[in-house]
C-alpha cells in the first residue's frame, strides 16, 4: 500500500486540532484512512502505524529536546505538557456511581502504559540518524498499532503533544 502523503499530512494536523480541542468526534474522524471502512485490514494497519510515527515525529519536534536524550527526559516532558497522570482516587472522584476501584486502577495502569509507549514512540524521533532504532520504540509501536484502544489514547496523548499547525488551539 501506498500512503497518500497529503491525506496523511492532514490527518496529522486534524489529530492535533482535535486533540488540543479536546474533541473525541473529531479525532474519530481524525484517524480514519482515506477510504474510510472500506479500507482493507493491511492497509488500516499501514495507515495507523505511518500516522503514530508521524505524530511521534512531530511531538519529538515540539519537544525541542536533544537527539538521543534518556527516556526520562522525554517523560518528564510530557509530564510537564499533560500533567500528572491520573490516579485511581482522581478517576473514582470524577464520577464515583459509575466508577468502581477496580476500573479507576484498571484505567490508571492503562494511562501508564499508553504513556510509556508515547514516551518510547518520540524518542523514535529524537533518535540519531545512524542510530538503530531502540527496541522499545519498535515495541510501542508494534503494541500500539495493534491495539485499538491504546492507539486512540497514545494518538490523542501524541496530537495533544505536537504543536498546533498555524498556533491556533
Amino acid at each position: 500500500m501506498t500512503i497518500d502523503q497529503a491525506a496523511l499530512g492532514s490527518a496529522v494536523k486534524a489529530v492535533v486540532v482535535a486533540a488540543h480541542a479536546d474533541d473525541q468526534a473529531a479525532l474519530y474522524r481524525a484517524v480514519m484512512p482515506p477510504a474510510g471502512t472500506d479500507t482493507p485490514p493491511a492497509e488500516v494497519t499501514a495507515w495507523f502505524g505511518t500516522l503514530l510515527i508521524h505524530l511521534a515525529l512531530a511531538a519529538a519536534i515540539t519537544s525541542k529536546l536533544e537527539r538521543g536524550c534518556p527516556r526520562e527526559a522525554v517523560s518528564g516532558w510530557i509530564g510537564e505538557v499533560l500533567g500528572p497522570p491520573p490516579t485511581p482516587a482522581l478517576l473514582r472522584a470524577a464520577d464515583p456511581g459509575r466508577i468502581d476501584h477496580v476500573e479507576a486502577v484498571s484505567a490508571a495502569a492503562d494511562y501508564s502504559q499508553c504513556h510509556e509507549y508515547a514516551v518510547d514512540l518520540i524518542r523514535l524521533g529524537l533518535a540519531e540518524p545512524d542510530e538503530a532504532p531502540d527496541e522499545r520504540g519498535v515495541d510501542a509501536h508494534c503494541a500500539v498499532t495493534n491495539d485499538s484502544r491504546t492507539r486512540i489514547t497514545v494518538i490523542a496523548m501524541l496530537g495533544r503533544l505536537a504543536a498546533v499547525p498555524g498556533g491556533r488551539a
